[in-house]
C-alpha cells in the first residue's frame, strides 16, 4: 500500500511540475523590416507566400511584415519610429531584414555603372558609406527598443544577367555586403547575418523574377531555406526545409519570350530615370 501511495504521489509531483513548463510555452514573434525583397514583391499572393510568411509556417511562429516597396536604408531608419512598428519591434523574438538595394537603384545607378566602367569607385563608395551611416543608426534604434531580440541582416544578391553590367553590379554588392560585416566586426554580436548572397550565387536555378529584381517563387523558397537554417543553427528554430502551406505565384509583367529578360526589363527602367 506504501508502495502504490508513493508512485501515486511521485505521478502527481511530476505533473505539477510540468505543468507550469508547459504553459509558459509561447509562440516566437517573428518581424521583417526593410524593403520589397522583405515584402515579398517578386510573387503575386507575398501576403500568404513570401520568405517570410514561409518561414514563420514552417516554425510555427507569430508573424509581421513591415517590409515597403523602394524603402532605402534612411527610410527603414524612419519606419522603425513609427509607432505599430515600433510596437512589433518591442514584441519580437526574431528580426529579419532586408536594405541597401535601393540605395544602389534610385538614382545612383547610371553614375554607378558610368563611373565604374571608367575605372572608378566613387558613385559605389559614396553609396556604401550611406549604407553604413544608416545601419549605425539602425541597429541601435532597434537594440533601445529591443535589446533581446535576435537579429538577421539579409546581404544583398546581385539581381543582373546582362554581361557587363552584372559585372559592374557585383561590385556594388560585394560592396555593401563588406559594410555589414565591417559593421558587425566593429560591434560583435549586433546580428547575425543570413547568407543570402551566396545561396543565390551557388543555385543553377533562375530565383529573379521577370521585373528583373526581386526573388521569384523559387527565390523565395531559397531565401527561406537560408534563414531556417541560421534559425536552427541559433536554437531558434528545428527545420530547416520550408513547409509550403501556400505556394509562391510568380508574378509575370508580360508575355515572356524572355529577349533577355526584355533587355534586362528596359534597362531597369533606364536606370531608374537615371
Amino acid at each position: 500500500m506504501k508502495k502504490a501511495l508513493s508512485v501515486i504521489l511521485a505521478v502527481i509531483l511530476t505533473a505539477c511540475v510540468c505543468v507550469p513548463a508547459f504553459a509558459s510555452s509561447k509562440k516566437l514573434n517573428y518581424v521583417l523590416l526593410g524593403d520589397s525583397i522583405a515584402f515579398g514583391s517578386g510573387i503575386a499572393n507575398p501576403g500568404d507566400a513570401c520568405y517570410g510568411k514561409i518561414v514563420a509556417n514552417t516554425n510555427g511562429y507569430n508573424y509581421r511584415n513591415y517590409g515597403v516597396d523602394g524603402a532605402t536604408t534612411s527610410a527603414l531608419l524612419r519606419r522603425i519610429g513609427e509607432a505599430d512598428v515600433a510596437q512589433a519591434i518591442k514584441n519580437a523574438d526574431i528580426i529579419s531584414i532586408s536594405t541597401g538595394g535601393n540605395n544602389f537603384l534610385l538614382g545612383n545607378m547610371f553614375w554607378i555603372i558610368v563611373n565604374t566602367l571608367f575605372g572608378g569607385t566613387k558613385a559605389i563608395d559614396d553609396v556604401v558609406d550611406g549604407v553604413y551611416a544608416d545601419l549605425c543608426q539602425i541597429i541601435p534604434a532597434i537594440k533601445k527598443l529591443n535589446p533581446k531580440a535576435t537579429i538577421l541582416l539579409q546581404t544583398l544578391y546581385n539581381p543582373w544577367k546582362m554581361a557587363g553590367i552584372s559585372a559592374l553590379y557585383q561590385k556594388a554588392t560585394d560592396a555593401l555586403n563588406s559594410c555589414f560585416r565591417k559593421y558587425l566586426k566593429e560591434n560583435p554580436g549586433a546580428f547575425e547575418i543570413a547568407e543570402v548572397a551566396a545561396a543565390f550565387a551557388a543555385s543553377d536555378k533562375d530565383l529573379i523574377a521577370f521585373d528583373t529584381i526581386h526573388p521569384n517563387a523559387e527565390g523565395n523558397k531559397v531565401i527561406a531555406r537560408v534563414i531556417l537554417k541560421k534559425l536552427k543553427t541559433l536554437g531558434l528554430g528545428t527545420k530547416t526545409e520550408p513547409v509550403i502551406l501556400e505556394e509562391p505565384i510568380d508574378k509575370i509583367s508580360f508575355n515572356p519570350g524572355d529577349y533577355s529578360r526584355m533587355a534586362e526589363y528596359y534597362l531597369r527602367m533606364v536606370l531608374a530615370f537615371l
